[in-house]
């Protein structure tokens, strides 16, 4: 019994481990690439332009969108609706819960007085903008 238990942990330790590997293998050139697109939805005044070291509230949003990023990309068959079949590439496998982590990155730069915590159902003002983010958004990869 011990031995199938030590087993299960070296499996899931190695897991980890090509788990961080494959993470580090993701070219910051496609980091940076799906970055300033999603960068450029949100603030369009911004697009295809660099930001300036005195533009330090983009560059948060910036930061935290690529953070977002930098955990979800993969190596995956890259969809039908713009790849040839059997294309690879990097992209996401849950394109709603990403935009639901970014909008939460974006607004939460944006909002540093809520520290993180839950929009309350009588904060409409609130819940507006974040959806207003969120729409900045494609709704879908395809």
């Amino acid at each position: 019994m011990l031995k199938f238990q030590s087993l299960g942990l070296s499996i899931i330790s190695a897991s980890l481990v090509f788990h961080s590997q494959a993470l580090a293998c993701v070219p910051e050139s496609v980091l940076d690439r799906f970055t300033n697109f999603y960068f450029w939805q949100v603030n369009p005044e911004m697009s295809n332009r660099n930001i300036k070291s005195h533009q330090t509230q983009y560059k948060k949003e910036w930061l935290a969108i690529k953070e977002v990023w930098k955990y979800r990309m993969v190596w995956m068959e890259l969809p039908r609706c713009y790849a040839d079949e059997g294309d690879y590439g990097y992209e996401i496998e849950d394109y709603g819960e990403t935009i639901r982590a970014i909008t939460d990155a974006v607004f939460y730069v944006r909002r540093p007085e809520l520290k993180g915590r839950k929009i309350r159902l009588s904060e409409t003002h609130l819940i507006r903008e974040w959806n207003w983010i969120k729409q900045s958004f494609p709704y879908s990869l395809c």
